[in-house]
């Protein structure tokens, strides 16, 4: 059973890879790469853009945008790097489990790769694949026995990192963190105790928050950094548009039943041991072992995720990778109890039932193409545009270019609190940052009419997803003339389409006859007058590529992807 393990193991790093891959990227992940492609550029968040999550994965992924250049396609490279978490969590979920023998170690990884819920979300580019990560190596480190310096060293230094790695864990890392406290007080100085060696465990506290303060001081983001991360995200909280915490937690359970049904076994099976353990010792003595601290982090981590005023799944990737542990033993204590043949026989081939079943549900997260449409309008952003040009979508999916306003992305309380803004001074700015193209996505419609009403007059459709700068002309069909104006946003090549309309009539800007399609304008508003039999034309802007291009109106938007 257990070289079958291993080799199931292995193929699930594997069907990991083929996802993390090809799986279509959601609207999130654009948004946390773009913050890495900004820290790779020297800016800071919450000072020089606005930010309110924990910098951690934007620090880590930086550099591969320093190493690989600024194309928006690198965020595959991204999705690639967060690969490298998700086998630090099944490393983890094997270590916490290895004292309950081989089978139950290679067990835990197994279900936690079978898991779509967290699969969906751990191939991903967010904070919380890398919090959950370092948290569940925290735990291990912790469970390490015999334990030592440089295991505690490692316990402190992972679980600030989680910290630092999102605000969630703050909660969940913060009760393990108490427990270990309490068990210290307790014992003042006695041994054994939950931390083997807990002066190297508080030197790998402060050896992770010397390095955050010292960052914050560099930079001078001390204010903003308290300002947004808690200020303002405790005001947040209050005030977006929330959901129950069953939303999204009821179909995770009706994919993955047995999982959890089995992490329920698993849980009463180890506090069951956990009690029965040498009933001669005092309740708080058989309680202090390790297990303690993985029964802690279940309602820990299902709080951190329950208690947010709008539970999105991927909050639920701690508590999932908590209970991987406790399925593995929930799985061999239901094999313990089929003594016969007959019942171990059928209990394996439930087993296999079960990888089966949760083996397609993984599989299906590639249906529907995959991010291959995505791939490709990230390769026409890096044609259309160089590094240089100023691009606007409202959740940052040009990935590496540089954002027009300091409100890169907004959510929903942000688009109900910042009407005026968002109406007249993203307008102004986009104007005044000369931004060329935008990428329409799964919020726009959400952006106040004033905002929407500038997008659609000053920006015409490349195809379903892009938008580049230029606007239309209807002639009169009456005189057979057009007075009108036309704001270049920056000084650059433009062009008439269709062409044919310098044919039919006179085009003059600024007083000046177009005779070529292309032509030169600098920044600022023109004077356009046309006379002649053509019904209507567009003044565009000429891409990097130089390739004059059609406008496709009513051409499906297919990149945006909520979850």
């Amino acid at each position: 059973m257990r070289w079958g393990l291993g080799v199931l193991l292995v193929a699930l790093l594997l069907q990991a890879a083929r996802l993390a891959l090809h799986k279509a990227f959601s609207i999130d992940e654009f948004q946390y790469a773009h913050a890495a492609w900004l820290m790779a550029h020297g800016q800071v968040p919450y000072r020089d853009f606005f930010e309110v999550h924990f910098p951690l994965v934007y620090q880590l992924l930086a550099p591969l945008f320093v190493l690989l250049g600024d194309d928006p396609r690198n965020v595959l490279v991204l999705r690639a790097a967060m690969l490298v978490p998700l086998a630090g969590a099944c490393a983890s979920v094997f270590l916490l489990n290895r004292r309950e023998g081989r089978t139950a170690a290679l067990l835990a990884p197994v279900l936690l790769l079978l898991s779509p819920t967290f699969l969906h979300f751990a191939t991903e580019v967010r904070p919380d694949a890398l919090t959950a990560a370092l948290f569940l190596g925290a735990l291990a480190a912790l469970a390490m026995q015999p334990g030592s310096r440089s295991s505690s060293f490692l316990a402190g230094l992972l679980l600030a990192a989680s910290g630092w790695g999102s605000q969630k864990a703050l909660f969940f890392g913060g009760l393990v963190g108490a427990v270990l406290l309490v068990d210290l007080f307790l014992r003042r100085g006695r041994t054994p105790a939950l931390i083997a060696a807990p002066g190297a465990f508080f030197l790998g506290l402060a050896t992770t928050l010397t390095g955050v303060a010292t960052y914050l001081t560099v930079t001078g983001s001390w204010r903003a950094w308290w300002q947004w991360c808690f200020v303002w995200a405790s005001e947040h909280q209050r005030h977006y548009p929330g959901f129950s915490w069953r939303e999204y937690l009821m179909p995770a359970l009706g994919k993955e039943p047995a999982f959890f049904l089995l992490a329920v076994v698993g849980v009463g099976f180890t506090v069951r041991r956990m009690l029965q353990h040498d009933p001669n010792l005092p309740l708080r003595e058989r309680l202090r072992t390790p297990d303690l601290l993985l029964i802690v982090a279940v309602p820990a981590t299902f709080g951190a995720y329950a208690l947010q005023r709008a539970p999105f799944p991927y909050s639920l990737l701690p508590f999932l990778g908590v209970l991987a542990i406790f399925a593995a033993r929930g799985v061999l204590a239901v094999l313990s109890r089929l003594h016969t043949p007959v019942g171990r026989s059928v209990g394996f081939i439930g087993l296999l039932g079960l990888f089966a079943v949760q083996a397609a549900h993984v599989d299906a997260l590639l249906n529907g193409g995959g991010n291959a449409r995505q791939r490709e309008v990230l390769a026409r952003i890096a044609t259309l545009t160089g590094p240089e040009d100023v691009v606007y979508d409202n959740s940052g999916g040009f990935v590496s270019r540089p954002h027009v306003h300091f409100y890169f992305y907004t959510d929903a309380y942000l688009r109900g609190s910042l009407v005026d803004l968002l109406s007249h001074d993203m307008p102004r700015a986009l104007v005044d940052q000369g931004c060329v193209l935008r990428v329409d996505d799964l919020r726009t419609s959400g952006l106040p009419p004033a905002l929407r009403r500038f997008l659609d007059t000053h920006y015409q459709p490349f195809d379903g997803d892009l938008f580049l700068w230029g606007q239309r002309y209807r002639v009169s069909t009456e005189t057979g003339k057009l007075e009108d104006a036309f704001l270049a946003v920056r000084g650059d090549r433009y062009f008439v389409h269709p062409a044919s309309a310098l044919d039919a009539g006179a085009l003059f800007i600024d007083g000046v006859r177009i005779t070529t399609p292309e032509f030169d304008l600098t920044r600022g508003p023109h004077a356009v007058r046309y006379e002649g039999r053509a019904e209507g034309f567009q003044l565009l802007w000429l891409p990097r590529d130089a390739k004059r291009w059609t406008p496709r109106p009513g051409a499906p938007a297919t990149y945006s992807r909520l979850l």
